[in-house]
């Protein structure tokens, strides 16, 4: 079910029941490549759809977007985007103790199933990706926050895991490390979308310096 209203004077936030229906529903409305649609951005169970009103006529628009509301359906599989990770973390040994595995349970559960990237935010590219396995689920944030975290860092907290893009403060519990730099500010290169998967694949201390930083 579709709750949809306005975003400020140029958008409009559709709230949906599940993760799955919003990702449909977005993946159906950037199909439409309507006219003056600037961008569709979804985030867990909310997409926001930003109009340039010069191009398109609003009450027009939110229309044609409850139109699309009833569509429904399972969420569509994003594109599967693979990042190497070294698993050297400094909080692996932790990690591990906190939950009763071994590091090396912790690498093979990590490693074995794909996510599905929720949103984007926190810093421009940092993917909030979900959901973990139930064995390495429920870690609250660390008690003493980072006030850096490197690039790269691979984290967990909660039931979801992500992929620091550039050294920031952080609270997550850092289990690896990417070789790649997921984003390019410059360049404007942010190839990770909502809606994408992402996989991690292990790799050794050697992999990693054979592609250290390489731009995914």
């Amino acid at each position: 079910m579709i709750s949809l209203g306005p975003l400020g004077d140029r958008a409009f936030l559709a709230h949906f029941a599940t993760e799955d229906e919003a990702s449909a529903w977005t993946t159906a409305v950037r199909g439409k490549a309507w006219s003056g649609v600037l961008d569709v951005v979804l985030a867990y169970r909310t997409a926001a759809v930003f109009a340039d009103p010069d191009l398109v006529d609003l009450v027009q628009l939110e229309t044609e977007l409850r139109s699309v509301a009833s569509l429904g359906g399972p969420a569509p599989e994003g594109r599967l985007i693979r990042l190497p990770v070294l698993y050297d973390g400094e909080d692996l040994p932790e990690v591990a103790l906190q939950l009763g595995l071994t590091e090396s349970d912790v690498v093979s559960l990590h490693s074995g199933i794909d996510y599905r990237v929720y949103a984007i935010g926190f810093l421009p590219g940092f993917p909030y990706a979900g959901y973990l396995p139930e064995a390495l689920s429920g870690l609250p944030r660390r008690d003493e926050p980072r006030q850096k975290v490197p690039a790269g860092s691979v984290a967990i907290v909660g039931k979801q895991t992500a992929v620091y893009p550039h050294p920031s403060p952080g609270g997550w519990h850092l289990i690896g490390r990417t070789p790649l730099r997921i984003v390019d500010v410059d360049q404007a290169h942010f190839p990770i979308r909502a809606g994408d998967r992402i996989r991690f694949d292990p790799i050794n201390s050697q992999g990693f310096e054979a592609r250290r930083g390489e731009l995914l």
